[in-house]
């Protein structure tokens, strides 16, 4: 039961992939985990997907090449967090760099139609979302420079 993918179906799938990275990377596209960081996780777990169902071919073996990517994307995610003084940033490009990589793994195995909408409706709501944030919350992301004062301290 092997599901051995033809070379045009698997660059179908990788672009795909890809697509779907960059996509997906356009609302982080000014921060460390941007455009190409997404793209090559997408891309990344689309080739691991490809290469697992190719080379092994029973679903259960999938199954754990799919486990072995979304939990091996948590080491790309956590250096996205950064933690300065009692602020912690990063964790919405970390999630989102962790579902890029379920997005590759979809293009790879499944519906590529899925994982092109996916995509999109993703970075949209993550954008719109972040609007929502600095409009209505008044919530502004503010990381102090190394060369800065500083976080401020109440006094004792």
């Amino acid at each position: 039961m092997a599901a051995a993918f033809g070379d045009g179906e698997v660059f179908v799938r990788l672009l795909v992939a890809g697509g779907s990275g960059m996509v997906l990377g356009l609302p982080y596209r000014k921060r460390p985990g941007g455009v190409r960081a997404h793209y090559l996780v997408t891309l990344g777990a689309a080739l691991f997907c490809i290469s697992g169902a190719n080379l092994m071919g029973t679903p259960a073996e999938t199954l754990r090449i799919v486990q072995g990517v979304a939990s091996g994307i948590g080491f790309v995610g956590a250096a996205s967090v950064l933690k300065r003084g009692s602020a912690i940033f990063g964790i919405t490009t970390a999630a989102s760099i962790w579902i890029a990589a379920a997005v590759g793994c979809e293009a790879a195995l499944g519906d590529l139609v899925r994982a092109a909408c996916v995509a999109p409706s993703i970075a949209l709501t993550s954008w719109l979302l972040g609007l929502l944030e600095r409009r209505i919350f008044r919530r502004r992301r503010v990381m102090a420079s190394r060369e800065g004062p500083g976080p401020r301290r109440s006094p004792r």
